[in-house]
């Protein structure tokens, strides 16, 4: 019996990561919910850091030199009380300066799993300059990016990350998910992909210039209607091209999934 509970918790969690689920905001009693917000002011080189742990981040650009964030706490207890005690467990840390802004989302290091009492999660809704430098992280959850101009990172374990209208260079990768990414312009800083369990999506303006390198693992690649001019070694699982006379490095690498790259 207890070889079969093992079996079965294993799986159950396995199909979670597999999925790219929050695994630790399952329904597990009453629910206690609080909203954190804050607005900053930042110097036009300044850069800005959100961290999280489990739940999304949306980004969209803000109006002027404001940094706007929403921290949507979420907890889930046995009862009222237990729910209220996991969400004051959720703490938001902030390092902010003049150049700098960084918002982490922290819980307890002891909680916060399956099975536990904590099962919390935080989502963030955040707003930046669109040319700021912006690194987004979060373990179980989503990354979501609009409109960004400035050199952008975003990271997630388990969840996708899906990026619309990017101007500016863009550094993306994923474990357990895909990679979702709009490109209104290609910049000179280039575009790099990373995704290992989950299909990577380009699409970019197709009077764009650039060079292109993608490979995948297990998978294929495709390349509908753009205008490319192979160079190197190129396979079913390996292409190396040159897109209007070539120009800034777009990279996508996968190991299991499929690439598509085209036009927007």
């Amino acid at each position: 019996m207890r070889t079969q509970t093992r079996t079965i918790l294993a799986l159950l969690m396995a199909a979670a990561l597999a999925t790219g689920c929050d695994i630790v905001t399952a329904s597990l009693g009453p629910e206690h919910t609080s909203q954190w917000q804050k607005t900053y002011t930042i110097a036009a080189n300044g850069s800005v850091e959100i961290d999280n742990v489990n739940g999304r981040i949306e980004v969209e650009p803000s109006s002027g030199n404001t940094v706007e964030v929403i921290a949507i706490k979420k907890a889930h207890g046995a009862s009222e009380e237990a729910a209220k005690a996991s969400l004051d467990r959720i703490t938001i840390a902030e390092d902010v300066s003049e150049s700098r802004v960084k918002v982490e989302a922290k819980f307890p290091h002891n909680e916060g799993f399956m099975f536990t009492g904590n099962n919390g999660k935080v989502d963030f809704q955040v707003k930046v300059p669109a040319g700021v430098e912006a690194n987004f992280n979060t373990v179980n959850g989503e990354v979501s990016l609009r409109g960004m101009a400035g050199h952008v990172k975003a990271q997630t374990t388990n969840g996708g990350v899906t990026a619309r209208d990017m101007s500016g260079q863009l550094d993306a990768r994923t474990t357990n998910g895909g990679l979702n990414i709009d490109l209104a312009k290609v910049s000179q800083g280039g575009v790099a992909l990373r995704c290992t369990n989950g299909g990577i999506r380009v699409q970019l303006p197709r009077d764009a210039k650039a060079t292109i390198s993608a490979s995948i693992t297990n998978g294929g690649i495709s390349t509908s209607d753009l205008p490319l001019e192979m160079s190197g070694d190129t396979s079913r699982r390996h292409l190396d091209a040159r897109m209007n006379g070539g120009g800034p490095l777009v990279e996508a690498t996968g190991t299991n999934g499929g690439i598509s790259l085209s036009s927007r």
